[in-house]
């Protein structure tokens, strides 16, 4: 009696989730009839666990058991997509296995794809909130720690960015994916569309990856709701289920003594219940089986391969109730052709004819902005590369979310549709900075920051930059920038700011009256100034800009061990010229990196009440940076000079030396003077990758020489007169910033060891 009551509720619950598809799955009843039963697999979700798919697949293949229908959850949908396509199981293992999963939770571009003026703001900023912050003072966080932009990337890239399909009954195989409605905590069957959207949203972790919207729902992973769907396969036709779950075991309670592992352990409950109920619903004719990856957790990729042979052996072991289902080598290779024939007629291309461009536009610019900034005509063959790299222009901003795009038919014509999202905490973004250094004898730098950046000021892109620091040196700086074409080739830029800084001269000499002259020894001075600026500037590529400004100062420089103070007050023109392709700004391993900005300035200043000098300032700065890798091992070569003909008793625009890797084994900005240059070698090896996916945290051994100087006067610059130094230490590139122990040695005796933390001064 029980059981007959646990048969008809089991009936009963079918029926019921059947009437939920029958729409979904109209076009089922148009497939050709079959000679046989119809075969469908069921793959569940499981993450990197999923490679035990492709073991189940190519056991399937090599025992000639045919798959009619293939439906999957998370990683099963994306496994059965790539099956249905019409891949075999070498295919889907080939291209899964040569993905690099963990770069699907990047979502940043890489330093390289920046535009310049956001590698600059990046290197000066480098502590990435996701905090957005309104004008009027309200705060904005982002929804999922990683929006899922490089997820749609890799999913584009193995489906060969199929075109969109009015059913996955056109695949080789008919397919459905399930995901969960999050409004809803309700099944979603995507039956049509975009292949790699519809994998996406089955495969989209809550809280870890942004929702997809589709069709006016928020979709995340079906895991929980249906993460075993025989039921779909049921609907849509099948009279044999072969169900793959890759379920995980529950956590004993001694494990359960963190809020992670309890809700951990729910989601696994509620994950193995879906797939229980679906259980329930098969038959003793289907085949449930359950490979044994309790050795992996869903976010191991590096242990694929031994999923996937935990997937060959559940499924050979299995054989006698697979064999079942076997075909003639006449009829599979039947079967084969037919698939190979749907296959072919699948459009999927490295490149395509497009007829019209639609864009999405969820962001504060106007479409005119967004089309320049893709850069893509229409009525011309556009390859997937080149998609890609219009996608990649959008993310060099650094304002928009996830962008992702599809290739549909409509009316005779291919529409290239694309969905472009802005951040979701923006337009005013917080960024932050943090800097520590100690000799571990009497000296200390510290230094914290903000960085406030509104953006969409303007239709073509203007945007407000403010940004201070406090601590040994202080500044704040605000800036207007604002595009004059919708390309952003052109641009204007003017803003402000006050600075304070202390410096030492260990020499120098100061020509109080017409014929006297003191030599003063380690004289420590401080730099007040404010100042004002504009320019406009030239964009000649994403990594190059040249800029000509005006810029206006007013300061003082005041001598601490006497108080005798110098006013100053200069203005003129200047220009500024930067190449940077540097794939990394404090740990480089390739591009290039230059600098070159020169000035001329109409200067006044007065010393203590002495009367006022007028002069005329020629100033220069160049800077020079070159990393050489092979393999682990990277040098990089530096240099540098500047200086100004200035006739101040201080000198207006001070170079500093000292400091790790500038001047070792002396104090940040212990030398000053009028002019300086410098060179260095820095090696450094690769000890430890740290690759975790999201980030990195690789581990450096390295040592550096040094020569430079600083001087007072031009005539006296030589190679001889200049210092040398060298290093030894440990780095690590963490999220807060470059972090060194290191020990620096000059010559003359000077020496210091070095514990750093964050961005350079």
């Amino acid at each position: 009696m029980v059981l007959k009551k646990h048969k008809i509720i089991k009936t009963v619950l079918f029926m019921a989730l059947s009437v939920q598809f029958l729409t979904v799955y109209a076009s089922a009843d148009e497939r050709p009839k079959l000679n046989r039963e119809r075969i469908g697999l069921v793959l569940s979700g499981g993450g990197a666990k999923g490679a035990a798919h492709i073991g189940v697949l190519e056991v399937l293949e090599e025992n000639r058991i045919p798959v009619d229908i293939v439906t999957g959850t998370s990683m099963g949908a994306y496994v059965g997509g790539m099956y249905a396509m019409g891949l075999s199981a070498k295919e889907v293992k080939r291209r899964t296995f040569g993905v690099k999963w963990e770069e699907g939770y990047l979502d940043r571009a890489s330093r390289n794809d920046l535009t310049l003026r956001r590698k600059q703001q990046n290197d000066r900023y480098q502590l990435h909130t996701d905090i957005g912050l309104d004008l009027n003072g309200e705060f904005k966080s982002r929804s999922g720690a990683f929006q899922g932009q490089g997820f749609a990337k890799i999913l584009r890239n193995v489906t060969d960015n199929l075109p969109s399909l009015k059913s996955f009954d056109q695949l080789a195989i008919p397919y459905r994916s399930v995901a969960t409605d999050i409004s809803k905590v309700k099944p979603v069957i995507l039956s049509s569309g975009h292949l790699a959207t519809a994998m996406q949203a089955s495969m989209t972790v809550p809280g870890a990856l942004k929702p997809v919207h589709l069709k006016g729902k928020l979709l995340v992973d079906g895991g929980v709701v249906n993460n075993m769907p025989v039921n779909v396969a049921q609907v849509l036709g099948a009279d044999v289920v072969i169900a793959v779950d890759l379920r995980d075991n529950l956590m004993p309670s001694k494990d359960l003594d963190s809020a992670l592992n309890i809700v951990a352990q729910l989601t696994t409950y509620m994950t193995n219940a879906s797939a229980d109920q679906q259980k329930s619903l098969m038959n003793k004719r289907d085949v449930y089986l359950q490979p044994d990856v309790s050795f992996m957790t869903a976010a191991d990729f590096d242990k694929m391969q031994k999923a996937y042979l935990a997937g060959i052996k559940v499924a050979t072991a299995a054989l006698p109730q697979l064999r079942r289902y076997q075909l003639s080598e006449h009829d599979y290779d039947v079967y084969m052709k037919e698939k190979q024939s749907r296959r072919s007629q699948l459009t999927a291309a490295s490149a395509y004819y497009i007829d019209k461009i639609k864009i999405k536009n969820n962001t504060r610019l106007p479409d005119q902005t967004l089309r320049s900034q893709l850069n893509l005509k229409t009525g011309r063959v556009i390859s997937n590369e080149e998609l890609e790299q219009s996608v990649k222009r959008l993310q060099s901003e650094d304002i928009y979310g996830r962008i992702t795009y599809q290739i549909k038919h409509e009316d005779g014509q291919n529409v290239l549709d694309m969905d472009i999202n802005e951040k979701s905490w923006g337009p005013g973004y917080l960024n932050f900075t943090l800097a520590f250094e100690d000799d571990f004898v009497n000296r200390s730098n510290f230094s914290f920051g903000a960085q406030y950046l509104y953006t969409d000021l303007t239709d073509k892109g203007g945007e407000w930059l403010t940004e201070f620091s406090l601590g040994s040196w202080k500044k704040i700086n605000t800036e207007f920038y604002f595009p004059l074409d919708y390309e952003q080739q052109f641009f204007t830029e003017f803003g402000g700011g006050v600075s304070n800084e202390v410096r030492k001269f260990d020499r120098f000499s100061f020509d109080y009256d017409n014929n006297q002259t003191d030599i003063m020894h380690n004289i420590e001075t401080e730099y007040r100034n404010s100042n004002g600026y504009a320019a406009i500037g030239w964009n000649l590529k994403s990594s190059a800009e040249i800029n000509l400004g005006y810029n206006v100062q007013k300061g003082s420089i005041a001598l601490l061990n006497n108080k005798k103070k110098e006013d100053y007050f200069l203005h003129g023109p200047y220009i500024n010229m930067t190449y940077d392709d540097l794939d990394s700004f404090y740990f480089p391993s390739k591009g290039l990196y230059t600098n070159l900005k020169v000035g001329y300035n109409e200067t006044t200043s007065e010393f203590e009440s002495r009367g006022k000098v007028h002069g005329e300032t020629v100033f220069y700065d160049f800077s020079f940076k070159k990393p050489f890798t092979y393999e682990r091992h990277t040098m990089v070569l530096t240099a540098k000079t500047a200086g100004s003909d200035s006739d101040e008793m201080l000198p207006i625009f001070a170079q500093g030396l000292g400091g790790l890797f500038n001047l070792s084994g002396y104090h940040r900005y212990e030398l000053n003077g009028r002019y300086s240059a410098f060179t260095s070698m820095i090696y450094r090896y690769r000890v430890i990758d740290n690759n975790f996916g999201a980030f990195k945290l690789p581990v450096y051994l390295g040592g550096s020489i040094e020569h430079g100087g600083v001087w007072d006067k031009s005539s006296d610059m030589s190679w001889g007169t200049a210092y040398t130094a060298g290093s030894v230490y440990v780095a690590v590139d963490s999220i807060l910033g470059p972090v060194y122990f290191s020990y620096g040695q000059a010559e003359g005796g000077q020496s210091s060891f070095y514990l750093s933390l964050g961005s350079q001064w």
